[in-house]
């Protein structure tokens, strides 16, 4: 009852939760939903309209630029004109700029009508909107260097009585403000004697007949005052006046200096709509992740039609341009000498095989391998195949070897127990024979004792064959010894007669007396798919045996487009013949 009571509990609580889960997820929708989608339409609409709008606006200020630049050497050619042109010329010009401006003033857009031409991708619009605050710039400048010409030359006829009237001007100045300051003196002496403000009020209000004589000075000396401050203001005025029609000239000079700088605001005002445009670019996440993604669509489709064509077309150039040639090249025979004789010690290849020790011999074996062994055979370890060649028994696999030896002829059961598709078989070579092999398949090997088996090392550099299944060394077992090889679903021997060819993914070794080489594969299709080599394997022109094994290594076959990582490691052991 109490697991009963628990299953239900549990039950209620995980779908009461469920029940919470749901709701959570109902009301998020409800009130998060329509702000979530009115900002992806949003954010939709600004992604479709924001590349025109900063088309729009880059085009616009090219062109801006262009116009400016012609622009400013037009002006310059027309300040210099009007500097030379007659007083009703410039007169006649004169009346005209207004109009002018009105009419210009049309072309300027609101800010309503500015944004919807941006969206819109109008750059013709921008353009002119920007053309018109330039042209309303260049034209006022205009009405007020033509103004500052006529002022200028009115001066001119006469300037030398202007200088005249300015120092009589300036006399009078110094003349009123001496009269003000004796009227000013005056009020003060007058302000100064006894009773002066009572009576003054006095003399001011009731106004008697007599006892006011001081009160009627003081009013004299106030009306003198003000008289020399207005003229001292006449004179001042008189006197910027003619300054000004002085100046005229200079005036004229600076309304026409530096006309480019009137583009500067125009300039400045596109290229902060530009600014806006990128920065509403930038900010809107649908442009965000489209704008990588479009400009690197090529190039990663490139990339990807480079790496998918590539292999196909090296392997066609391989199997109709190389292939023939290294095919014509002289073989390569090791060891011309060899007598060839080689033979299954094994009746055929099976998963596990008894190996015969007798006391005249030692077996050297991977550990994995060892299936059973006698109670009374010595066993030690030996941690390399040949201390000579360490980096050959490591990448091989014959390191930490066990070492058996029997005082009696003994048995031993050895067996392919890291593959289930592998087999093993025994070969025999007698003395004066040698076998050249790739260590990859030794899962062993049977010598004399105190006679190890000498193992050479051959290199071939200089053949056009080895550069091709970059093979440069080959590794030779010489005998007496029988050999433990191993291989998937078994392991043949042929001899070479006549000539054999042999898929180069298969073969394990061969006698070194026989003379090799690579022969083109068949058909190109089985090579392009990667069912076959590039080569097979060529044995002839001598007395020997080639060994192979029936099925090659899983992943021996590289496909289309070849095997990666694992075909380089493949490679790299097989340039040093392993």
């Amino acid at each position: 009852m109490i697991q009963l009571g628990r299953t239900i509990l549990l039950w209620l609580a995980r779908h009461a939760l469920a029940l919470i889960l749901i709701l959570i997820i109902l009301i998020a929708g409800r009130y998060a939903w329509e702000p979530v989608r009115n900002w992806v339409r949003a954010q939709s609409t600004a992604a479709q309209s924001l590349p025109a709008a900063r088309a729009a606006h880059a085009d616009a200020r090219d062109r801006f630029e262009t116009y400016a630049a012609a622009r400013a050497q037009e002006i310059e050619l027309e300040t210099a004109r009007l500097a030379e042109a007659p007083a009703a010329a410039l007169r006649a010009r004169r009346s005209a700029i207004d109009p002018a401006l009105a009419e210009v003033r049309k072309e300027r857009l609101g800010g309503g009508a500015l944004a919807l031409a941006a969206t819109q991708g109008d750059s013709d619009a921008l353009f002119a909107h920007a053309r018109a605050g330039a042209e309303i710039a260049l034209l006022e400048r205009e009405r007020n260097y033509i103004d500052s010409l006529l002022a200028a030359r009115a001066s001119d006829s006469r300037r030398s009585s202007l200088a005249a009237q300015r120092q009589d001007a300036a006399r009078r100045v110094a003349a009123s403000h001496r009269q003000w300051l004796a009227a000013r003196d005056r009020a003060a002496a007058l302000n100064r004697r006894p009773l002066a403000g009572p009576r003054n009020f006095v003399c001011r209000n009731a106004r008697p007949g007599i006892g006011c004589d001081h009160y009627q000075a003081l009013r004299e000396a106030r009306a003198d005052m003000a008289s020399a401050l207005a003229a001292n203001r006449r004179a001042h005025a008189e006197i910027r006046a003619i300054d000004r029609s002085l100046g005229a000239m200079t005036a004229a000079r600076a309304a026409a200096a530096d006309a480019a700088a009137l583009f500067e605001a125009e300039r400045a005002a596109t290229a902060a709509r530009l600014q806006q445009a990128e920065r509403a670019l930038r900010a809107n996440w649908l442009i965000w992740i489209r704008r990588p993604i479009v400009e690197m669509l090529p190039t990663a489709l490139a990339i990807l039609a480079a790496a998918m064509l590539a292999p196909p077309l090296v392997k066609a150039f391989l199997y109709f341009v190389i292939a023939p040639l290294a095919a014509r090249r002289r073989p390569i025979r090791l060891l011309p000498g060899d007598r060839g004789e080689i033979a299954a010690a094994s009746a055929a290849p099976a998963v596990s095989q008894p190996v015969p020790v007798t006391p005249a011999d030692e077996l050297l074996v991977v550990p994995e391998a060892v299936q059973s062994t006698p109670h009374d055979a010595a066993k030690a370890t030996q941690w390399l195949l040949r201390t000579s060649m360490p980096l050959t028994s490591l990448a091989a696999g014959m390191a930490g070897l066990i070492r058996i030896r029997s005082r009696r002829p003994e048995t031993v059961l050895v067996s392919a127990t890291a593959d289930p598709l592998a087999e093993i078989a025994l070969v025999e070579m007698a003395a004066g024979s040698a076998l050249v092999l790739r260590p990859r398949a030794l899962r062993g090997l049977l010598q004399p004792i105190g006679r190890p088996v000498r193992i050479t090392r051959h290199w071939r550099l200089a053949h056009l064959s080895a550069w091709l299944t970059l093979q440069f060394r080959y590794i030779v077992f010489h005998g007496p010894c029988t050999l433990i090889v191993q291989g998937r679903r078994g392991v043949r021997l042929e001899r070479a007669a006549r000539g054999r060819g042999i898929n180069q993914a298969a073969t394990i070794g061969f006698s070194a007396g026989l003379a090799y080489s690579v022969r083109r594969s068949e058909a190109f299709g089985a090579y392009l798919l990667g069912r076959q080599d590039l080569f097979n394997d060529s044995f002839e022109d001598g007395d020997g045996f080639c060994l192979y094994e029936e099925m090659p290594r899983e992943g021996a076959r590289a496909g289309l487009w070849g095997r990666g990582l694992e075909g380089l490691g493949d490679a790299a052991l097989k340039v040093f013949g392993i």
